[in-house]
């Protein structure tokens, strides 16, 4: 780091310390010049600026649980910059594994451990003995532990967060400062989690490699699978064993009217086998050409095709990742029409997104809609936070805090409406109206579309069983429980 950027962090730490917001804009201003003239140092700027949000917002805003908070939103987008910025393989490994933990630190503040497990895990990958990294990892899996309501997986979850607190506490890890509040907090939480679980107990009786994942093409898919983190399935976070490797989860124990039909289960269950279809389709699109040298699908065999010499790939293959694309970006779209019946939110079932029915006014979302006004939902809240991530189909390209949001919605809106023509490699640029993508790039793209439903998913569940657990039903209220029949494939 240059000594002009040595002093920039350094007046950074002091205003910070003293809460000086206008000298925190200011530096904040020379970030902004700075890396609009030169990209040469673009990681650690973007770096600086996400600290110069968590200042201000520790400054304006401590411990809000406001659903809508502007500095975080600054801070979550520059961190992510600063990942993807051109320098940032550059810099230090622990500048790396610091902007990663505070990105995933966020995350999980909103509500979103399944995101944040995901990124404290490239941490360590690059960073395994990172001590921040472990032991906000061993916070977020409590935090999902919390949200849960399968007292089995609650219990594993827990049982492994305490393990990365006494990793933290007494094994053999890096620490890139002296945190002495950060290890209070771990030694207190470690202590909860004794108090509540029999750790020993719970590791010595869930094997996590007993399950079976099958044989040939089923093995292939399943492994592929737990190594991206798909399955709905709370322990997947945990890692890819084979525990994981199955669908569990779906919608909580709740309630319906005498005479009304169960109908969020009809919808969660159609979710939910909309999303295995798009895992299903991304795995079989690797599996064969253009990914892998394999003989062409037979129903490419005699389709008369035009080499365009602009490097396209066409095959059932490429079809079905963009298949798989569509459709986990449209399930967010249906989880959104979701949350307008269940919240009885009265919005037209067909102009529903999910970046937009939050809000009172679905274009301006300049004031939430009051069923979701700060309300006490931490999962809800995290689905709410996902929704930043993608853009409606009347966002602005500056109204996410996900940098490729706006390609993504873009993506989108070719794969419905225009012509995205997938190619190896890129021609030159000829004015042609049809659009292209480089292949690997759109399937960057397709995975992480099937994480943000994956995740939006498992949020929506648990939104629902923290709104029926907090639900006054009124002292007079009658119930009968219904229990209904698993669906059984082999019968259809």
């Amino acid at each position: 780091m240059n000594i002009e950027l040595d002093e920039l962090a350094l007046r950074i730490d002091d205003a910070a310390l003293e809460g000086r917001s206008e000298e925190l804009r200011r530096i904040d201003a020379i970030c902004k010049k700075k890396l609009a003239a030169s990209t040469d140092l673009d990681a650690l700027l973007h770096y600086f600026r996400a600290n110069i949000y968590a200042a201000l917002q520790d400054a304006e805003e401590p411990r809000s649980w406001a659903w809508r908070q502007p500095n975080r939103e600054r801070q979550i987008l520059y961190l992510r910059r600063a990942r993807t910025a051109r320098t940032f393989a550059q810099i230090s490994l622990t500048r790396r594994a610091q902007i990663g933990t505070n990105l995933a630190n966020n995350m999980n503040t909103f509500g979103r451990p399944v995101e944040a497990l995901r990124i404290y895990e490239t941490v360590l990958r690059e960073s395994p003995n990172f001590a921040m990294a472990i032991a906000n990892r061993g916070l977020a899996r409590l935090t999902l532990a919390r949200m849960i309501y399968d007292d089995g997986h609650r219990a594993v979850l827990a049982a492994h967060a305490w393990q990365d607190f006494e990793r933290v506490l007494n094994g053999d890890v890096e620490w890139d400062g002296d945190y002495p509040e950060m290890r209070a907090a771990v030694s207190e939480q470690a202590a909860q989690v004794r108090d509540a679980v029999d750790v020993e107990a719970v590791l010595a009786e869930t094997d996590m490699h007993a399950w079976q994942v099958g044989q040939g093409e089923e093995r292939i898919y399943r492994e592929r699978m737990l190594e991206m983190g798909l399955f709905l399935n709370p322990l997947v976070v945990i890692g890819p064993y084979p525990i994981a490797a199955l669908d569990p989860l779906h919608l909580p124990s709740h309630t319906y009217g005498l005479e009304e039909p169960p109908h969020y289960l009809r919808w969660y269950n159609q979710l939910k086998q909309e999303f295995v279809a798009a895992r299903l389709l991304f795995h079989e699109a690797v599996e064969g050409p253009p990914f892998e040298d394999r003989g062409r699908h037979f129903a490419d065999d005699g389709t008369h095709l035009i080499d365009t010499l602009d490097y396209p790939e066409f095959s059932i293959g490429a079809e079905k990742l963009r298949l798989s694309f569509r459709t986990a970006y449209g399930l967010l779209d249906k989880i959104a029409g979701f949350l307008n019946t269940f919240f009885k939110l009265g919005r037209r079932p067909n102009q529903v997104d999910l970046r937009g029915i939050w809000y009172k006014d679905p274009r301006r979302r300049d004031a939430l809609a009051v069923p979701f006004h700060d309300r006490p939902n931490l999962a809800l809240r995290g689905l709410y936070w996902l929704s930043f991530d993608i853009l409606g189909s009347r966002g602005s390209h500056d109204d996410s805090i996900e940098p490729t949001a706006a390609h993504l919605s873009s993506l989108r809106n070719l794969l419905e409406h225009r012509c995205l023509v997938l190619c190896s490699e890129f021609a030159l640029h000829d004015d042609s109206p049809i659009d292209r993508e480089e292949l690997t790039v759109f399937q960057r793209h397709t995975v992480r579309m099937l994480q943000l439903a994956h995740e939006a998913l498992i949020l929506l569940s648990l939104a629902m069983y923290e709104e029926e657990r907090r639900r006054d039903r009124g002292s007079d209220a009658v119930s009968v429980p219904l229990y209904l029949p698993k669906y059984d494939t082999r019968r259809h």
